[in-house]
């Protein structure tokens, strides 16, 4: 598939067949994850494979810690990680530096690698920031010290979202002449 297509045609899936993905295709996106640019070069990230029960049970906490709050979409998307059948955990190796804004945004970047390629490769991803909400609990559940940035749904898409709107390029470009 071209760079641009992948682009275009990357959407947010919440839906998956019950059909698992093989350690090869996941090694794959992995691998992407690991070309992208990062501050320094320091490449401040790990990456969990999570499957079954263990993925179930990141689930079923955020759905009981979120459960009660009014207006969250925390308790869909647990619906969402008991549905998908990997879960990828992305990690920060260091918490505390003075590239940590280089470090958070050289994550995005990895991120980004992986839910491009998994559209390359016909699968469907999610990048999930809800699991920020339960991340003390996703660190014990893991038997981690290392800060839990995000969480990635990835599987076979059992949906075609059509594209959500964009803004227009006028909307996000300053001109020259941009006002104070």
């Amino acid at each position: 598939m071209e760079l641009v297509k992948a682009i275009e045609e990357r959407r947010s899936i919440r839906k998956y067949e019950e059909k698992d993905i093989s350690d090869d295709i996941l090694l794959e996106l992995i691998r992407c994850a690991t070309l992208a640019p990062s501050g320094h070069n320091r490449q401040p990230w790990k990456f969990q494979i999570v499957r079954g029960e263990l993925k179930n049970k990141i689930a079923d906490t955020l759905y009981q810690k979120t459960k009660d709050i009014e207006g969250s979409t925390a308790p869909h998307t647990s619906g969402i990680i008991t549905e998908t059948p990997v879960l990828l955990v992305v990690y920060l190796t260091e918490e505390m530096s003075e590239n940590y804004l280089y470090d958070i945004l050289s994550i995005g970047g990895a991120i980004e690698n992986i839910l491009l390629r998994a559209t390359d490769l016909g699968l469907g991803s999610l990048w999930i920031g809800n699991t920020s909400l339960i991340e003390p609990e996703l660190k014990e559940i893991l038997n981690t010290d290392l800060r839990v940035i995000s969480t990635i749904a990835i599987g076979y898409k059992a949906q075609s979202p059509h594209a959500r709107p964009r803004k227009k390029l006028e909307e996000v470009i300053f001109s020259e002449k941009a006002n104070n």
